[in-house]
């Protein structure tokens, strides 16, 4: 008999979501939020109310369809497919054009305001070439082409391997490593000042 909520499955979750069940759809919630939140953060650019609500409408379509849901894939293919549908049919959509838009400030305003102030503090070298190096990491990557940043997102920091990633995408394993390829040398191009004034 399971002890706790690690050891139901999400399949048997959704089993029990399609009956109504409250508890469990919140079980499913707590597993698999920071997972949802954090790629549709890292998609649209940062936190704030976008992420929030686009995040609570993925969730929302999972317990929509737990009906009919049926067992083709992991659990989290399904759940990152769904994700990758909304967060680029927000792209797609004049909310994301908003001056006011998270996904309009990774264009660099932010971080360059941080920037002074960081590198003023030369009593760490180490650290500080550490955090610019994410900084600009975490910057061109939020300028890369919406597929290029979920590839690459999905690969880095969920771990999924590239079967899981086509799937995720609805792509060709072929298609999906092209894109990987695309988005390393663009992030090459993009980072290529930074290792150059660095070194």
């Amino acid at each position: 008999m399971a002890t706790g909520r690690e050891e139901t499955r999400d399949e048997d979750l959704m089993a029990q979501i399609a009956t109504g069940d409250e508890e469990s759809f919140r079980q499913l919630i707590e597993r698999h939020q920071d997972r949802v939140y954090g790629t549709v953060a890292k998609m649209l650019g940062g936190a704030g109310p976008d992420v929030e609500e686009l995040a609570q409408e993925i969730f929302l379509r999972v317990w929509r369809a737990a009906p009919k849901y049926q067992v083709r894939a992991k659990f989290t293919t399904w759940l990152m497919t769904i994700t990758r549908n909304l967060v680029f049919t927000f792209f797609e959509s004049p909310k994301s054009r908003r001056p006011d838009s998270r996904g309009q400030i990774t264009e660099g305003e932010e971080d360059f305001e941080r920037e002074p102030e960081v590198r003023s503090d030369r009593t760490a070298a180490d650290e500080l070439a550490g955090k610019e190096l994410a900084e600009a990491v975490e910057k061109a990557c939020a300028e890369l082409a919406p597929t290029q940043r979920m590839v690459v997102h999905l690969r880095q920091y969920e771990g999924m391997e590239f079967e899981e990633i086509a799937q995720v995408m609805g792509m060709s394993l072929t298609a999906v490593k092209a894109l990987m390829f695309r988005a390393r040398e663009n992030l090459r191009e993009k980072l290529s000042g930074y290792f150059r004034t660095s070194n």
